[in-house]
């Protein structure tokens, strides 16, 4: 039927795995927080960040939907499977719903609900498009997923280490995304660090990015903050991939494999969530 097509379309428009990442790291940020798996705070709070999270990334793709066309014309909107129209109207009410969820959350969370809001939005719109901003600033969002789970549970602090693990994994892989783009990005007048400084100077950046992550990730083990077996997860199962990344621009670089490395670091993230999850303390099941 009709309606169950358009909400298939609508659905791969919010990017399901996106949304799963957003929600559990919202999630994972409140069980180290607080030691607690089930909270209802925390699950609204998770809720909220991935109802916003749906949204931008239908905004994302209604201002990229001409660059789309030579990039990823396979997508719901520059196929003609979703109209413009109809992504606006689910945009608008994914924020709406979101939002309402953050109001019951408290003053602290709606002020970080409406920041990345407000943030994700001017990346969408424009900041996509420029030389480091546009990623700087989806890093920062998808950092702020954790310490919006940490403040659902009142102790932000705790969602520092890994809002910082977040910032610097999404940095590179938006640059290296960057990278796999860039043809299409120049074409409609898009000048994103790799279409500015190519592709050898851009691969640079990506190494010096996940160099300093490696090392990061090693921190909160040194310092006694995580137990040993996040360090065996994180050391196997994150690092040694994003190395492995890494190296392996330099060998290849074509459009086909960008895609594959940029989707294996996806996948990736959530082998980082587990090692937060195994690295925490006292975990107990019921608030």
């Amino acid at each position: 039927m009709k309606i169950f097509k358009e909400i298939k379309y609508l659905i791969a428009l919010s990017r399901p795995l996106n949304v799963l990442i957003t929600f559990l790291s919202v999630w994972i940020a409140g069980v180290i927080a607080g030691g607690v798996q089930l909270s209802a705070p925390l699950l609204m709070a998770a809720l909220s960040a991935s109802l916003i999270g749906a949204a931008a990334n239908m905004v994302n793709d209604i201002y990229d939907v001409e660059i789309d066309r030579i990039n990823k014309p396979h997508r719901p909107l520059p196929s003609g499977k979703v109209r413009v129209g109809q992504a606006w109207t689910y945009y608008l009410l994914l924020n709406l719903i979101g939002l309402l969820i953050a109001v019951s959350l408290g003053f602290p969370l709606l002020v970080v609900a409406l920041l990345v809001m407000a943030l994700l939005f001017w990346y969408g719109k424009s900041l996509k498009r420029t030389v480091l901003w546009g990623n700087l600033t989806v890093s920062l969002c998808t950092a702020l997923a954790f310490i919006y789970g940490a403040m659902a549970i009142n102790d932000w602090r705790q969602g520092i280490f890994p809002a910082l693990f977040a910032f610097f994994f999404h940095w590179g892989r938006e640059v290296l995304k960057d990278l796999q783009d860039v043809r299409g990005d120049l074409a409609q007048g898009a000048v994103t660090f790799a279409g500015r400084f190519g592709v050898r100077k851009t691969i640079l950046l990506i190494n010096l990015i996940f160099l300093f992550l490696i090392i990061l990730t090693i921190v909160p083990y040194i310092v006694h903050l995580y137990n040993k077996m996040y360090l065996w997860v994180v050391v196997f199962g994150v690092d040694a991939v994003v190395l492995f990344a890494a190296l392996l621009l330099w060998l290849k670089n074509d459009g086909k494999t960008l895609g594959r490395l940029s989707h294996l670091l996806k996948l990736d993230m959530l082998i980082g969530l587990l090692a937060l999850y195994l690295g925490a303390h006292d975990v107990v099941f019921f608030n």
